[in-house]
């Protein structure tokens, strides 16, 4: 039987979490921490199976303490969010259902991605690989559905291995990345050919790091045509990266600087060049330079 002082401070908990949502809703963040982190007070003091009985409530209410900490760039209290719901998703998650996997893999990919925007490498890869584990078991389920979060995970957990020196872990990574970012450009091309763009770069760049000049050429120039095939649909937004990556050829890519003019070209198709941005100003010097650099000396 209850007793009165529980279901007194039952009450208390169910008002505090409403006065946060009318906060929230109404963007006064601020308050709706203060209203949130009242009510959860109250709901960690109520008897553990008093407390079962909200740990649902519980859950949204850290849930909607992440993203307003995360919105306003607050680290530790955001990461103690996570954690607080972290702790109610293990509880919930067995090994004989998937109810709240997706929501568990969603958070520990959010909690990784804030280590890895926080420049907390090792954690944030603890986070993704755990993250990994169970997107993969999924995807066995629900392939469409995973493919973008598993791509994103591969693609963060290059990231931080290319900054660990560790260039065949994220090679593979990348590889991984690919595998499932080629069927979602399948499907919408001009939304996910950037990514793929990005992945091909960053694998040339690995294999520039090892000096493997023929494995970085080769994926190089699958940038460049992907590039031209962008290009092709939005050459305003694409034009200039192409001709980027044709320079970035010359400089890291041993590439003939006859291809320079290549570049060049593409600058000036546009009309009105003269009113072109600096960023394809800086490109035209940059093309200038090298070919300065290159030209033979006559004496």
């Amino acid at each position: 039987m209850y007793k009165l002082e529980t279901i007194i401070e039952e009450s208390l908990a169910k008002s505090y979490a409403d006065m946060a949502n009318i906060h929230r809703r109404e963007y006064r963040y601020e308050k709706a921490r203060f209203f949130y982190n009242k009510a959860l007070l109250v709901y960690k003091n109520l008897p553990q199976q008093i407390f079962l009985k909200y740990q649902i409530k519980v859950l949204y209410i850290y849930n909607y303490l992440s993203v307003i900490c995360d919105s306003e760039e607050k680290f530790n209290e955001t990461e103690e969010a996570y954690h607080g719901a972290l702790e109610i998703y293990q509880a919930l998650v067995s090994n004989k259902s998937d109810i709240y996997k997706d929501e568990l893999a969603t958070l520990l990919y959010n909690l990784a991605s804030l280590y890895l925007k926080n420049n907390r490498q090792n954690r944030a890869k603890e986070a993704y690989l755990w993250a990994l584990e169970i997107l993969l078991s999924l995807y066995q389920k629900e392939p469409k559905r995973y493919r973008e979060i598993l791509a994103n995970t591969f693609n963060s957990l290059a990231t931080i291995y290319t900054a660990q020196y560790e260039y065949q872990d994220a090679l593979s990574a990348y590889r991984e990345a690919l595998k499932y970012t080629i069927p979602l450009a399948e499907e919408d091309r001009l939304r996910y050919a950037p990514n793929i763009v990005l992945i091909l770069k960053n694998i040339a760049s690995l294999y520039h790091k090892q000096e493997n000049m023929e494995s970085a050429q080769y994926f190089h120039l699958k940038v460049i045509n992907l590039y031209t095939e962008l290009a092709f649909y939005d050459e305003y937004n694409y034009g200039l990266k192409l001709a980027s990556s044709i320079v970035d050829g010359v400089v890291y890519y041993e590439e003939h600087t006859l291809t320079l003019y290549e570049a060049e070209m593409i600058i000036f198709s546009y009309q009105g060049v003269n009113a072109l941005d600096s960023k394809y100003e800086e490109l035209l010097e940059k093309i200038h330079y090298l070919r300065e650099e290159t030209r033979p000396l006559h004496l």
